[in-house]
């Protein structure tokens, strides 16, 4: 009688999995950038906040100076969908400047499709998350700074509900 129960339980685990899996890795999600992930810093190690505004996928992040150099630590996440390519764009060289990590191993991650000083990272396509450090360097005053992070998956939505691209906007006002 056990051995009966035991073996519907295992039948009725097997076909409730089976039947809520797509078999043809169908499943597709919009990528999600995770800015977040560790909160941004100063070079004092000052920890920096970052809030919503009223626009849709734009922040703000809290005021930083003229010489502060700002750490960001950024997951960029597939979930089931491969990542493709990712950029990250400053508003103005004359204002902000990007330090990324080390070109060896960038290299490592990214294909020779890339362009590092332009902000165009290509991936191979066989990961579903990046963790991504980079610093953010306040070059002048500016109540327009910003900086666009924007992450492009394989996923592939025929019924137009949702999307294989996701960009945010990170606002970075500079006081002198």
């Amino acid at each position: 009688m056990k051995i009966r129960h035991f073996l519907f339980i295992v039948i009725a685990a097997l076909s409730v999995a089976f039947t809520s899996c797509d078999l043809d890795g169908e499943s597709n999600y919009s990528p999600y950038i995770i800015l977040n992930f560790v909160k941004p810093v100063t070079q004092t190690n000052d920890s920096l906040e970052i809030f919503y505004t009223d626009q849709s996928n734009v922040f703000l992040l809290d005021t930083i100076q003229v010489g502060d150099t700002v750490t960001f630590r950024v997951g960029f996440n597939g979930f089931t969908n491969n990542l493709k390519s990712m950029y990250i764009i400053q508003s103005a060289d004359s204002v902000t400047r990007i330090i990324l990590p080390n070109k060896l191993s960038m290299d490592s991650i990214f294909t020779t499709e890339s362009d590092y000083p332009k902000g165009k990272f290509v991936m191979n396509g066989t990961t579903t998350f990046l963790y991504f450090p980079f610093r953010y360097v306040a070059r002048s005053a500016s109540k327009e700074a910003k900086l666009t992070l924007t992450i492009v998956s394989d996923a592939v939505f025929e019924d137009g509900f949702g999307s294989n691209t996701t960009t945010m906007t990170l606002k970075t006002p500079i006081q002198p």
